[in-house]
């Protein structure tokens, strides 16, 4: 301590200069790397070694995709805006015009960089061909009269086939007729399956399906249908497009909290005024900067939540420099530099320590979300907090020490407010009326907390990652409607049974029953299983697969992979089937997520076929099933961690109980009030829960710590005495920590991404219910079990424990 203490005194520049030289090497990564930001709403929010991410993989195995690079998207056909008509007629017209969309789409190209992209170079699987054998039926059914195109099931040419995959809201205007043959649909869809590998693949994929989005926005590609489309590129694109709309955002809020401290630091000289906020704000800049360099020259990628770290850790290093000014022009009396440097670092120190450590594990806590780009963002953040400590003693107090100025005509320590001092408050808050008051407030706060809390319910969904205002989110919109109608559940089995077995057999669609035929789901008239529809062709006593390679030729689906197989000894030997049950849909993810987890308990009572589930959305259910278990584990373990810290940092058993309790009461009222904003219980959440827990031992440390200080400093006081000291010395920081707080975060309010709103949402009740708690609660608290000395009355006995004399 001494040593620093010297060096900072009578060495600022050479510690500036040390500083300097140590964080440039690493800055100098943002001089030879391009700035890459990856967003992935898919795999970005999938729990880590989830089940979900197996079966991404075992199914992108399955078609010979790298589960990184799979991405399917979908095209939505409707009828022509503007037009009279509300839904599409069935004719030759219009399917020659959505043939001519789909092959536009496969042949579609762009330039950029002068390189010449293509979706068929990124094409992973065709998937469009039942709406292919329908337009051919469909052509030959003026000839053939027993060519049946009805919906759910056609027939043609002796074969059956779904049409339900590509035909939505089939003759909805004909109530007695909606399974007859295909005369009108709401919407019409056209599938593809990309593979996009490398960040690179992947950004061409990007621009590719961001140009087709643009197209169907445009909606001049034909006279007589509107097309919308959804793909993960494009909602990654909109998540990015959101978070450079909160980069700029930050800007405005630096810009209002940079205003809002020249007022405050109105006593200094203007110079040092101006280099003081500069100092401020430029310590958490650089130690952001800085995690950014580490981050980027230790290959850990970038995501768009991340932008959110510059916020945070400019509330906590905005809040610390508040402290030390205050402390600093405290201890003007003290001549001696180095004296005066010891006096603060003595009285801040401590709970700077306490707040940023605490902040530092909540986060580090964080990183055991089960979503990569939660915990990335965790990571980010923790050692960013870490830094912001750092160059508070680092970068910010030598500066201080060097250019600190104060007005020959000093202004008051207590606010100009002539109506308010610290005095006044404190004996209005202690009298009976006033504690009354601060009672009656909390109940009321835990009352509607309370009710929020019971009010939570688990969901996610990809909208919350791109912007309110996007055009994706119609798609969205309609997409949900087709999903109500055809929610598919894929299934790869890859060990098909023996058909020589009849008990193979009768297990293996033994499960297929229980699969498709729950109250959800259509039943088997609409499952696509090829191999029962192989088993009813062949209709043979002495089966075997040998028949396969003709049987997919004949329907011309031979080179779809449905089924896949090898040759050994001139025998065909089967490698896996994929099938798909149709099932009706839901708007509510957790139905939609209990459906999938009912799912996987009935294909995991039959392991001998090896058989996995792919939804595309399952990463999300996944989620939605753990995100209660995983809450309550990382409040749990961060709570236990911050109480063990508060009893180390704060050696008062009594004070470290009280800040311990108050961080638990501010995090529950959060999240009481998170659900009552309109929060849901999903990753966001929880992520926002730790942070509250961290953030909120800003408030009760610094009340707390003190209280012990001056416990055994003034022992001459009484409590209500020793409260209006402590007020006097944390109290003005902390309301003007938190007012910046506020100041910075208001622009995020205007970034209309649910992800971000949470963030600041959060923020900025932690802020309030932790002035709250620091200004009202505690002291209240404190002076209930505080010491029942009377002035002048020392044998008093002290009825706060204290761990250490």
């Amino acid at each position: 301590m001494d040593q620093i203490c010297h060096w900072l005194a009578h060495r600022p520049l050479g510690v500036l200069l040390i500083v300097f030289l140590i964080i440039l090497p690493i800055l100098s990564y943002f001089l030879f790397h391009p700035l890459r930001i990856e967003s992935d709403v898919r795999r970005g929010f999938a729990q880590r070694n989830g089940r979900s991410t197996h079966e991404l993989k075992s199914f992108a195995d399955f078609y010979n995709i790298s589960y990184e690079g799979l991405d399917i998207w979908v095209i939505l056909i409707k009828s022509k805006k503007g037009s009279n008509e509300t839904d599409l007629t069935i004719n030759s017209n219009l399917l020659n015009e959505v043939e001519r969309l789909d092959q536009f789409i496969m042949n579609f190209s762009i330039t950029a960089d002068n390189t010449v992209l293509r979706v068929s170079d990124l094409e992973g699987s065709k998937l469009n061909y039942l709406f292919d054998w329908f337009k051919y039926t469909h052509e030959l059914s003026m000839f053939f009269g027993d060519i049946d195109l009805s919906h759910p099931i056609g027939k043609a040419m002796g074969h059956e086939f779904f049409t339900g995959s590509h035909f939505f809201g089939v003759n909805d205007h004909f109530k007695e007729n909606q399974t007859g043959p295909i005369e009108t649909a709401k919407f019409m869809t056209l599938w593809y399956m990309s593979s996009a590998v490398t960040f690179d693949e992947k950004k061409k994929l990007e621009l590719l399906q961001m140009e087709l989005f643009k197209l169907s926005i445009a909606d001049n590609f034909s006279d007589i249908l509107s097309f919308q489309m959804y793909g993960d590129q494009v909602a990654n694109a909109e998540m990015l497009r959101g978070t450079m709309f909160t980069v700029k955002l930050f800007v405005v809020g630096v810009v209002m909290m940079i205003v809002f401290m020249l007022y405050s630091f109105k006593h200094l000289e203007f110079k040092s005024q101006i280099i003081q906020t500069i100092a401020a704000v430029a310590s958490p800049t650089i130690a952001t900067a800085t995690c950014f360099g580490i981050l980027g020259w230790t290959g850990t990628p970038f995501n768009s939540i991340m932008c959110i770290t510059p916020f945070l850790v400019m509330g906590i290093g905005v809040d610390d420099a508040f402290l030390l000014l205050h402390s600093w022009r405290r201890h003007s009396t003290v001549d001696n530099q180095k004296k005066r440097i010891r006096a603060v670092l003595l009285e801040i120190g401590p709970s700077m320590a306490i707040t940023s450590v605490t902040n530092t594990l909540a986060f580090g806590i964080g990183m055991t979300s089960p979503t990569p780009q939660m915990s990335a963002f965790c990571l980010c953040t923790a050692i960013a907090v870490l830094l912001d400590l750092i160059f508070e003693f680092a970068i910010f107090v030598p500066i201080m020490v060097l250019t600190y100025r104060e007005r020959v005509e000093k202004l008051p320590l207590r606010p100009s407010f002539s109506f308010f001092s610290w005095t006044k408050y404190v004996h209005v808050l202690l009298s009976k009326t006033g504690k009354v008051i601060a009672v009656t407030l909390t109940l009321l706060l835990y009352l509607s907390a309370t009710i929020g809390v019971s009010q939570l319910v688990p969901s996610f969904d990809p909208s919350k990652t791109f912007p309110k205002d996007s055009e994706l989110l119609v798609a969205l919109r309609n997409f949900e409607i087709i999903q109500q109608e055809y929610a598919p559940i894929n299934f790869v089995s890859r060990h098909m049974p023996d058909l020589r077995n009849e008990t193979e057999v009768s297990e293996f669609f033994q499960m297929i029953s229980r699969l498709e035929n729950r109250d959800f789901c259509y039943g088997s008239n609409r499952t696509q299983l090829l191999l029962r529809d192989y088993i009813n062709t062949m209709n043979s006593t002495n089966l075997t697969y040998e028949g396969i390679p003709k049987f997919l030729s004949d329907r011309m689906i031979a080179d779809k992979k449905i089924i896949q197989f090898h040759r050994e000894n001139n025998s065909v030997v089967m490698d896996g089937i994929n099938y798909i049950v149709i099932c009706k849909g839901s708007l509510d993810w957790n139905i939609r997520a209990g459906r999938i987890d009912q799912t996987r308990h009935i294909i995991d009572e039959y392991p001998q076929f090896n058989t996995t589930l792919f939804d595309y959305d399952s990463t999300i259910y996944d989620l939605i099933i753990t995100v209660k278990y995983e809450l309550f584990k990382a409040v749990l373990l961060t709570f236990v961690c911050m109480a063990i810290a508060c009893g180390f940092m704060i050696p008062s058993l009594g004070a470290a109980s009280i800040a311990t309790v108050s961080m638990l009461s501010i995090s529950y009222s959060l999240l009481g009030w998170l659900s009552i904003w309109g929060q849901d219980m999903d990753p966001v959440t929880m992520i926002n829960v730790l942070m509250a827990i961290g953030f909120s031992v800003d408030f009760s440390a610094h009340v707390c710590y003190h209280y012990h200080i001056h416990r055994h400093q003034d022992i001459k006081m009484d409590k209500k005495e020793q409260i209006e000291q402590i007020l006097k010395s944390v109290g003005r920081p902390m309301i003007e920590a938190s007012l910046s707080t506020l100041i910075c975060m208001l622009p995020l309010f205007f970034v209309p991404v649910y992800i971000i709103e949470s963030f600041a949402r959060t923020v900025c009740l932690v802020a309030t219910f932790g002035l709250f708690h620091g200004i009202v609660i505690i002291p209240v608290v404190l002076s209930w079990l505080g010491s029942s000395r009377s002035p002048g009355d020392p044998n008093s006995q002290d009825i706060l424990l204290t761990a250490s004399p």
